[in-house]
């Protein structure tokens, strides 16, 4: 089966009878508009968000069309960064004054992609009263999108990528940062707190040590970690293994006494200690034993 500009193998006939069924029934529903126009352009979100890799409800949801291009929410352009197997991004700074974030490929910075009130001003955005409700979530939004735009290719599948509002000069929705894992406070791929305090080396080689208790793999400690900042795991255990140094690097003190306390639990069951610290029990004695 050849494969589409994409990336993706090319879409059968059955597939496009699948989505194009999804998207009248969508458009049936009200939810998004009505008429043979919204069906159509249904259809093209789900189609752009099969090539991105994407749900269907996604693709409905967090997915614009504006002047013949695709606009993104800032949160479903994270997301795409966050599952790519390759690219990474760690907030550096998020105030109510700017924005910066650095991106990585295969652990290696690619650069940073800023978003600021100056920004903001010559884009015309500052007037908006999500500017001036929302200023931080703003920057979040345009910053996440420079970044993978500049420096991050591959998540659009070589389509460039914009943010909801951005070529339509409208006003998206209030849209929370995500805090990724692998830089500074985990949570999902890579994240750093910009101000906030990090372990120290001894709080590093405490929870090394209780991991090693645990038995644990680098891939399931960094899972202990992106759990305790409450984030979903990682699923892919090669990446999660891989991000595990910078997470340990940037952990924020304020989730050590939720990781060691995981940890300390996972010890103890690991030992056969149950997890209120009473001693391991016996082993069940059979046959050849007794």
């Amino acid at each position: 089966m050849t494969n589409s500009p994409s990336g993706r193998a090319a879409m059968t006939q059955a597939e496009f009878t699948y989505l194009e069924r999804v998207a009248g029934l969508a458009a049936d529903s009200g939810l998004y508009g009505s008429g043979a126009k919204t069906k159509a352009q249904l259809l093209m979100k789900l189609i752009y968000g099969r090539d991105l890799g994407i749900s269907l409800s996604a693709a409905l949801s967090g997915i614009d069309i504006y002047d013949g291009k695709m606009e993104l929410s800032a949160n479903l352009i994270a997301a795409l960064v966050e599952a790519h197997p390759h690219y990474a991004y760690a907030i550096v700074e998020s105030t109510s004054e700017r924005c910066e974030l650095e991106f990585f490929k295969d652990e290696r910075s690619l650069g940073t992609a800023t978003f600021d009130a100056g920004d903001a001003r010559t884009a015309g955005l500052a007037d908006t009263e999500y500017y001036r409700q929302y200023p931080s979530d703003m920057f979040f939004a345009r910053a996440v999108t420079r970044g993978a735009r500049r420096h991050c290719p591959g998540v659009g599948r070589g389509v460039a990528i914009y943010a909801t509002g951005e070529l339509a000069k409208r006003t998206p929705e209030p849209t929370a940062p995500r805090r990724p894992v692998n830089g500074a406070a985990p949570t999902g791929n890579g994240a750093r707190v910009a101000n906030e305090p990090r372990a120290r080396d001894d709080d590093r080689a405490r929870i090394r040590a209780l991991a090693a208790d645990a038995r644990l793999t680098d891939a399931e400690l960094f899972n202990v970690l992106v759990v305790a900042a409450g984030s979903e795991p990682v699923m892919d255990e090669q990446r999660a293994a891989r991000q595990l140094e910078r997470a340990l690097e940037y952990l924020p003190v304020s989730l050590i006494a939720k990781v060691t306390e995981a940890l300390t639990r996972k010890a103890a069951l690991a030992g056969g200690a149950d997890v209120n610290g009473d001693a391991p029990r016996p082993a069940v004695s059979h046959g050849a034993d007794r």
